[in-house]
């Protein structure tokens, strides 16, 4: 019997998976930047700041303690949704084109010297890039849009901006000057990612990596190698998931050593509560070394069994069986699994697909789930393993 769920992890372009290095948790940020967005890392220091509707201050804070330092405004410039931030020699580049419904017409990129920002002033001033998609034709706001962007790379003399589109579960590359002015942001790549872009960052060695996370908040990976002076996706690209647990991905940057930091926005909602967060990990050069998603235009995904597709309850690429029992009468839930694997997260789906409980790794007592809340019916245990899930039906009488 096949689970229809709507909120499943989507395992296209998925293969063997290499762990990042000395992963962890370098513990939670301050209240003030629960809305992180953007990171980069300066010296000591990672800069951040919050999304849409806040304001226009970026926060320094210190890698070690992760107190903030300093704060700058930005003079003149609104936050309608700051995303992200890069860098070259000369500039902080920030990226205010978060564009959900795809309606705006004033997507702009704030250009902010370096040497104001390392002159200790608490303001300072930016020119502004706008920009337009020279293939947007839709600005009607109908429903999420696949022209929101949360990710940007400096390349040469072009700024590269990815989408994070809602309806394609991919990303398009689009490639603007990095100069003062109006623009046409002329599209260059595809991918289909699997999921929701909110970060990018040059690779240390060469190329980029892309941070994003699927529609269960699996955070993920894409590592781009070095492209051709317009950017592409070339057939190297990988995409793995990452270690850190369940979380609203937002930001990535990464220091001259190879080490990248990664941040989580708040997150909450009536199945789980998430604190924002700062991780950090190294990679060990080369992409890992599995199956590359397909570049070009993002697809729909397959039937089950197929790169895309859902997984069989109990079947896959499945880390173990799972064997579930409960006591007669017994508000708890008892399962084993035949091979033990670390377990990301869990949740209990109703024949219907939708998600009824939903627990992070820290929440999890491990074998054990309390049931009391549930109505008689059959519903489906489910399991998420760093790429890959398991789920089996239980009934709950």
């Amino acid at each position: 019997m096949r689970i229809l769920m709507g909120l499943v992890v989507c395992l296209s372009g998925l293969g063997p998976l290499r762990a990042q290095e000395d992963l962890r948790l370098l513990g939670n940020l301050p209240e003030i930047v629960s809305e992180t967005s953007g990171l980069l890392v300066i010296g000591p220091q990672i800069i951040t700041h919050n999304d849409s509707g806040n304001e226009p201050l970026l926060y320094y804070l210190d890698t070690v303690n992760l107190e903030i330092q300093r704060q700058v405004r930005v003079e003149g410039v609104l936050n309608t949704d700051w995303e992200d931030l890069a860098e070259d020699t000369d500039y902080v580049y920030i990226g205010d084109f978060g564009n959900t419904r795809g309606t705006r017409t004033d997507l702009a990129i704030y250009r902010v010297a370096k040497q104001d920002l390392a002159a200790g002033n608490t303001s300072v001033t930016a020119d502004r890039i706008g920009y337009t998609y020279e293939d947007q034709m839709d600005f009607s706001g109908t429903t999420n849009s696949d022209w929101d962007a949360e990710a940007l790379v400096v390349r040469g003399d072009s700024l590269i901006v990815f989408t994070k589109q809602w309806q394609g579960n991919g990303t398009v590359a689009y490639r603007i000057p990095k100069s003062p002015g109006d623009h046409l942001a002329l599209r260059s790549g595809a991918y289909a990612a699997g999921g929701l872009i909110t970060g990018a960052t040059p690779r240390p060695g060469g190329g980029y990596a892309l941070l994003g996370y699927t529609s269960v908040l699996q955070p993920f990976l894409i590592e781009v190698p070095q492209t051709n002076d317009t950017f592409n996706f070339p057939p190297e690209t990988r995409r793995q998931l990452l270690d850190i647990g369940f979380g609203q991905a937002e930001g990535i940057t990464a220091d001259a050593s190879g080490r990248f930091f990664v941040s989580t926005e708040s997150f909450s909602n009536s199945l789980a509560s998430l604190p924002a967060s700062l991780y950090s990990f190294t990679r060990d050069g080369e992409p890992p070394g599995e199956e590359p998603g397909e570049p070009g235009e993002p697809g729909e995904p397959g039937e089950p069994g197929e790169e895309g597709g859902e997984p069989e309850p109990g079947h896959s690429n499945q880390p173990g069986g799972l064997v579930i029992f409960r006591a007669a009468g017994s508000d708890e839930l008892r399962y084993e699994l035949n091979r033990p694997a670390p377990i990301l997260a869990r949740a209990v789906f109703d024949t219907a697909g939708r998600m009824v409980l939903f627990e992070n790794a820290p929440e999890i007592d491990a074998g054990r789930l309390d049931i009391a809340t549930l109505n008689t019916s059959v519903y489906y245990l489910t399991l998420y393993f760093r790429g890959a899930i398991l789920s089996e039906p239980f009934l709950r009488y």
